[in-house]
């Protein structure tokens, strides 16, 4: 924190002096026949007629070409094969450590649209109990509850912030280091109401010192929304040169992040 704080002052201090000028810049065997029996010839008979009985002649016994298919005959106790639900599927992609973060968002954001979302949140926290150890299943149940708001009732609503909480509590226990998880537990205090205190400090306070882990990692496109959301915290606070300083460095080093570019420039000094 102490890095981002220290070049966070630089900036604002050069912005006064009017150094700083910005730049914006996943078939059947055949059936053989049998044939019609002829009857035999007659026998030589005595000179006495006698009347004998003609032979019938034989029936012929006849198969359909194709015979169907006698019936499959299931034992009683006997299960289904289980199918697995469309939720089930929806939860693989969400704890995968292959979905991306803007993934991950997109498909909570369709889940919701489809009224799937709250059956996606009881799937997550089936796995929650089944697999305390993974780190990546209370993120993505942190996140899918936050997709929950808005919420009208304020019970609800604290209700929902808590397993929010909870949630990516139990994933930085897991992985400190977590990224995802310190990012969406500073973005989900960030909207926490007056009446369960200011936690604006404590939200600058982490975001600061994410900027300065950011700094140590391979850049990803969504390290933006860390400058994003802290300027808007400083801004809350009235600090309104660190917000614009903050947004400054932050399109710095991600020119083409929209939500930056549409960020107040630092002010030109005549």
């Amino acid at each position: 924190m102490k890095t981002f704080i220290i070049t966070l002052a630089i900036v604002c201090v050069a912005a006064t002096a009017g150094t700083i000028v910005y730049s914006n810049s996943h078939k059947a065997p055949p059936v053989v026949p049998v044939a019609e029996l002829s009857p035999p010839p007659p026998a030589s008979m005595p000179p006495e007629t006698i009347d004998v009985p003609k032979p019938e002649p034989a029936r012929v016994v006849s198969h359909p070409a194709s015979a169907p298919a006698p019936a499959k005959i299931i034992p009683s106790d006997s299960k289904p094969a289980a199918v697995a639900a469309p939720h089930s599927k929806a939860g693989d992609t969400l704890v995968s450590a292959q979905t991306s973060y803007g993934d991950r968002w997109a498909l909570l954001k369709k889940l919701k649209k489809l009224g799937e979302l709250d059956a996606a949140i009881v799937e997550l926290k089936r796995r929650a109990a089944d697999n305390p150890n993974d780190p990546g299943i209370p993120i993505a149940l942190g996140e899918a509850i936050m997709n929950k708001f808005p919420v009208k009732d304020f019970t609800e609503a604290a209700m929902l912030g808590l397993q929010i909480d909870q949630s990516f509590d139990a994933a930085l226990k897991l992985d400190p280091a977590s990224w995802e998880a310190q990012y969406e537990k500073a973005n989900s205090m960030s909207y926490w109401p007056a009446e369960a205190g200011n936690k604006g400090p404590e939200v600058i306070q982490r975001l600061s010192s994410l900027i300065d882990q950011q700094d140590t990692m391979p850049a990803q496109p969504q390290f933006a929304q860390t400058y994003v959301l802290l300027g808007e915290q400083y801004q809350k606070a009235g600090q309104s040169d660190y917000a614009t300083a903050t947004w400054h460095l932050g399109l710095v080093k991600f020119p083409n992040d929209p939500a930056l570019q549409k960020k107040p420039p630092i002010p030109e000094v005549k």
